[in-house]
Parts: C-alpha cells; sequence; structure tokens
C-alpha cells in the first residue's frame, strides 16, 4: 500500500468517523410515509443492507444524481422504502438543528448544487457511515 494510500485513506476515515454519531441518529428519526428503518420488532429490514451497499456502486456506475435520484422514486416496487436512504443521508449531511422528532426530507438532490464532485464524496462518506451504523442492528 503506498503513502498517498495511506493518507487518502486516513482522510476518508476522518470524514466517516464524524457522520457515525449522526448516522445513529438518522437511523431513529428517519420517517417516510409511516415507513421508518427500525420496526415494531426492534429490527431493520434486510433489504436496507443491500440498498445503501449498491448505492456506491450505482453512484460511480451512473454518476451521483442518477444514483439518488432512483432512491428519490416513490414508487419503485421495492419491499422496503427506498427514499429511507436517502433521507438518512441528507440528515446526515445537513446535521438539522433544532433536531426534529421526525425526519422525512428524501430529496438528496437538492443538496446537489456547487462542485458535484465534493457532494458526491460526501453523499459516499455519509453512506460508509449509515452502512456501518445499520450493521449493528439485528436484521430480519
Amino acid at each position: 500500500m503506498g503513502f498517498v494510500h495511506l493518507i487518502i485513506s486516513s482522510a476518508m476515515e476522518n470524514r466517516v468517523d464524524k457522520f457515525l454519531p449522526l448516522a445513529f441518529k438518522a437511523i431513529d428519526k428517519v420517517k417516510v410515509d409511516n415507513n421508518s428503518f427500525v420496526q415494531r420488532d426492534g429490527k431493520i429490514p434486510k433489504e436496507y443492507k443491500g440498498y445503501i451497499s449498491s448505492l456506491g456502486a450505482n453512484i460511480v456506475q451512473a454518476g451521483v444524481k442518477a444514483a439518488i435520484t432512483f432512491y428519490e422514486a416513490e414508487e419503485s416496487g421495492s419491499k422496503s422504502d427506498r427514499r429511507l436512504i436517502n433521507a438518512a443521508i441528507k440528515y446526515i449531511l445537513t446535521n438539522p438543528n433544532p433536531e426534529p422528532e421526525n425526519y422525512s426530507d428524501c430529496k438528496l438532490t437538492n443538496l446537489l448544487g456547487g462542485d458535484i464532485q465534493q457532494k458526491a464524496l460526501e453523499i459516499l462518506d455519509a453512506a460508509t457511515a449509515l452502512k456501518l451504523a445499520l450493521r449493528t442492528y439485528t436484521m430480519s
């Protein structure tokens, strides 16, 4: 592993670490159309593990705008509501203050102004933090 790779990895680690506490809050606070990550039994549907895992690949392959637009679709035929992923990432990136009881804004494309590559990195970092936080829950 080269020196430059170590520096880049360390920088990403720090950015993801910064987002991790917000990712746990997002899992508890985000609700879209009465859907939330945590079900009545305290478990998270296993589909979310797949949704968050495929988001990074979708961003790399299709571009950030196309990938997150796909996750904003209201009627997607998915077993679980993918919009929760976008809403959680937006919660992480915007860190709403004061903290809302419930957070439902899943329009992540609204954040795509300015440097699109920088926004893509921020979205990927927030998604990584969310992925790590989701892994601590029991999946059903």
